[in-house]
């Protein structure tokens, strides 16, 4: 085996593990030119593609690599069953349920691929079922799943998410008042199952990711919500969870078991599952501030951060720092962007004791200074609006100008705390560091927390770049490191941002002006106070 086969994995790890996924589709792209090409590519490196591009959801890139594999004759059951999974994952059961069925019923398909197709075919069915509207169609593809499900059973007893799917869809059917031919009580079924299911993973030795997901529906078939979060909480430990299972058990508890967060147990179990998710995927949650009680937080610091796990301490910082952060509006208070409250002298000696910082392109190029409204939606029994009556500092937003504005305005909320500034930008190595967001997006009031895996992508002295989610309406908004400590302003972002650095090309990133940038623009150009007209 040559090293570049090795190589395209490695590729492929690097930058999932940065989330750049426009480089990961051009490494698969490179990969697909080569398996179309003459040299040699052992199927075991293929599956190892195939697997990890699954791990990330990657099903896009799994279907192209599948094809590719197909295409010059790598004709082998795992690499349809590859092809078929990723076709179900992109909204095309019925295409898959031919490619599941050719397995399933071909006599040279290995009897553990046969048992995998049958799973297969149980899940086209499923999805079919919940998404057709005819009610004779409906019921065909009812029966087709359980049946296929009960099969794969029979013939692999030892994998017990098969069974766990039927009970699932046994209970659906009881709720939507559904007749299952040869079944007189499909919830008293639902629920045998999931015991039998429960009672085998409980006994084993060890349960992996599959097996405490498992678990996990069958309490919810159960009716435990207890025992649902605790083997949900094992579930996300298993050092063996991936995109994929979470997605998957997920999209099973919404779309079958049809939970909500409006109550138990979908109101604890969903946004933790959104959230690893999303820890996976690279994304960001925005938690409104309201929203984000003690209890709650109990579970979400088990998902968000660097590690998984942050106190409740950390969350409290991030609460109170959303309190110097104001909403700028126009004068019928419609919300064009974000400001934040620091102190004066931590950006330059001539400033006064307070500043509101924001984006250039916010004040005035997106409202005029004299027509901007200032408003703290975080302070609850506040409800006095603020005007800027002074501009100190002004840098546009075209050409290299540093986008920034800093106002003072004509009042002060009297308990809010200025947001404290980093002393430095956090170091790149051994681990890319996070940042976090708050801001006002798309012009909502309430303040929104962007959190969780907001890696930190590359900076300078100017610029620094991150993957945090932001949205319009979250210009201006503060940048925090991971101490709740002021890094940045945030003003920019784009799909093909080019790399700092010199490094050459570009990513999906958002750009924020780093402190020392605006301290240094500062001194050469000090700041002096005009009156707004």
């Amino acid at each position: 085996m040559t090293t570049v086969d090795v190589s395209w994995i490695d590729r492929i790890a690097c930058s999932a593990g940065t989330f750049d996924w426009p480089e990961v589709g051009r490494i698969v792209q490179e990969y697909c030119r080569f398996l179309r090409g003459p040299a040699e590519q052992p199927p075991a490196e293929v599956m190892r593609m195939l697997a990890g591009l699954r791990r990330y959801r990657r099903f896009d890139d799994v279907i192209a690599v599948a094809d590719a594999a197909l295409g010059r004759g790598l004709d082998l059951p795992a690499v349809r069953r590859q092809y078929a999974q990723a076709l179900v994952d992109r909204g095309m059961p019925a295409a898959a349920l031919h490619l599941y069925s050719e397995l399933a019923d071909d006599p040279q398909t290995p009897a553990s691929e046969r048992v995998e197709a049958r799973g297969g075919i149980g899940r086209c069915h499923k999805q079919l079922f919940l998404t057709t509207g005819d009610p004779a169609r409906r019921a065909h593809h009812l029966r087709s799943s359980l049946d296929a499900y009960l099969t794969a059973r029979d013939e692999a007893p030892a994998r017990p998410w098969h069974a766990i799917n039927a009970a699932a869809l046994l209970a659906r059917a009881h709720r939507d008042g559904l007749a299952v031919p040869g079944i007189t009580d499909p919830a008293v079924l639902s629920r045998a199952l999931a015991a039998q299911v429960l009672g085998a993973i409980e006994t084993a030795a060890e349960p992996d990711a599959w097996a405490a997901a498992t678990a996990c529906e069958a309490e919810v078939a159960l009716g435990d919500p207890a025992g649902a979060d605790s083997w949900l909480d094992a579930f996300l430990a298993d050092p063996g969870v991936d995109a994929f299972k979470i997605a998957a058990l997920l999209r099973q508890l919404v779309e079958v078991w049809e939970l909500t967060t409006a109550a138990q147990p979908g109101d604890t179990m969903l946004p933790l599952l959104r959230s690893a998710l999303l820890h996976r995927d690279g994304g960001g949650v925005l938690v409104r501030d309201r929203e984000v009680g003690t209890a709650r937080l109990a579970h979400l610091e088990k998902v968000f951060g660097h590690d998984r796990y942050q106190s409740l301490t950390w969350y409290r910082h991030g609460l109170s720092r959303c309190r110097a952060v104001a909403q700028v509006c126009t004068p019928s208070e419609d919300g064009v962007g974000t400001g934040f409250v620091v102190i004066g002298r931590d950006l330059h000696p001539d400033l006064p004791e307070r500043v509101l910082v924001t984006n250039g392109h916010v004040v005035p190029e997106g409202v005029a200074a004299a027509d901007a409204v200032v408003v703290f939606h975080a302070l609850d029994a506040c409800t006095d609006r603020f005007r800027p009556v002074r501009c100190w500092w002004y840098a546009p937003s075209d050409g290299a100008g540093l986008d920034t504005s800093v106002l003072e305005l004509d009042g002060w909320p009297g308990d809010v705390e200025p947001l404290p500034v980093a002393a430095r930008l956090p170091a790149l190595e051994p681990r890319p560091p996070r940042a976090y967001l708050i801001g006002h997006p798309r012009g909502l009031q309430q303040p929104q927390f962007s959190l969780q895996d907001n890696i930190v992508l590359d900076y300078d002295d100017t610029r620094v770049h991150y993957r945090s989610p932001t949205e319009g309406g979250s210009s201006g908004s503060p940048v925090f490191d991971d101490q709740w400590r002021l890094i940045g302003l945030h003003h920019a972002g784009g799909v093909d941002i080019p790399r700092l650095n010199h490094k050459g090309g570009t990513y999906s990133a958002n750009e924020a002006i780093t402190v020392g940038a605006l301290r240094a623009a500062l001194a050469h150009r000090a700041p002096r106070a005009r009156e707004v007209a």
